[in-house]
């Protein structure tokens, strides 16, 4: 399907949806029933779309997968599957980088998870911004466990509950070969440099011969700007981050607001 959009003739084939805060909404913490007939209604239009979140392929929860999905990009980009959720790209963060933040722990405490392989989701300690966050994502708070016990050579991604001056500070002077990137208030995914989801887009694309200049990407945090600015179209939710929303090629209403469903209405793909 053909629209104008910056005096271009641009066709769209491919799609890509954040999940928490695009796709989900913060009120009910599920997927809308227009959201669900927007994704629907673009697969009958032999639309390819793909999930691309900083959650784990362990953390979505399972109806998500009854929509049919052409292929899953979890840990912003650090790890891809296929429409089976078979995992066919991993990248983990530097060990290095592991010990020093443990190393940087012992004597400045500091609360951080751990999702690794082995350990889908691990929690250092717990404190108010771990529990702010998992209420804001209707979530329980995991377990408690000593990271001095966990692999440190299969740490796909971590979240760091520090407030931006202590993130700029570790990316700086502890976790030097990682990558952060934020959306709330709360905390920062960390991943290892050159992951991002824009990059996972580009491995998807290549396995399932995409064409880049066909996609469009939808999203809320800082974790999606990559992707906004690397897709053919960019999509910002009305609840997005202002940094967001100043890269975006367009601006929709908000997730618990039918976002996804008016601005592909708008586009003219539904």
């Amino acid at each position: 399907m053909w629209y104008n959009h910056k005096n271009k003739n641009i066709m769209i084939d491919s799609f890509f949806f954040d999940f928490d805060g695009t796709l989900q909404g913060f009120k009910n913490h599920e997927l809308s029933e227009s959201t669900r007939d927007a994704l629907y209604k673009l697969k009958q239009n032999n639309k390819k779309i793909y999930i691309a979140t900083g959650r784990n392929l362990s953390d979505m929860p399972q109806s998500i997968f009854d929509i049919g999905f052409d292929g899953y990009i979890n840990n912003n980009g650090g790890v891809c599957s296929d429409i089976d959720r078979n995992i066919f790209f991993t990248e983990f963060i530097n060990p290095s980088d592991i010990e020093a933040l443990l190393e940087y722990d012992k004597q400045n405490p500091v609360a951080f998870s751990y999702m690794s392989t082995e350990n889908p989701f691990s929690i250092n300690r717990v404190n108010e911004n771990i529990e702010k966050s998992f209420k804001h994502f209707g979530l329980k708070v995991p377990e408690v466990k000593n990271p001095r016990e966990l692999p440190k050579d299969n740490i796909i991604q971590m979240n760091l509950f520090v407030n931006e001056e202590e993130e700029k500070f570790l990316l700086e002077n502890v976790l030097k070969n990682s990558v952060a990137t934020r959306w709330i208030e709360y905390f920062a995914d960390i991943n290892p440099q050159d992951i991002n989801k824009m990059e996972g887009i580009k491995r998807i694309a290549k396995r399932d011969n995409l064409d880049l200049s066909k996609t469009m990407s939808f999203g809320d945090g800082g974790n999606d700007i990559k992707m906004l600015q690397g897709c053919k179209i960019g999509v910002a939710m009305g609840n997005a981050n202002d940094n967001v929303k100043e890269i975006a090629d367009h601006i929709t209403s908000s997730v618990d607001e039918h976002g996804v469903w008016n601005a592909l209405k708008h586009f003219n793909f539904i």
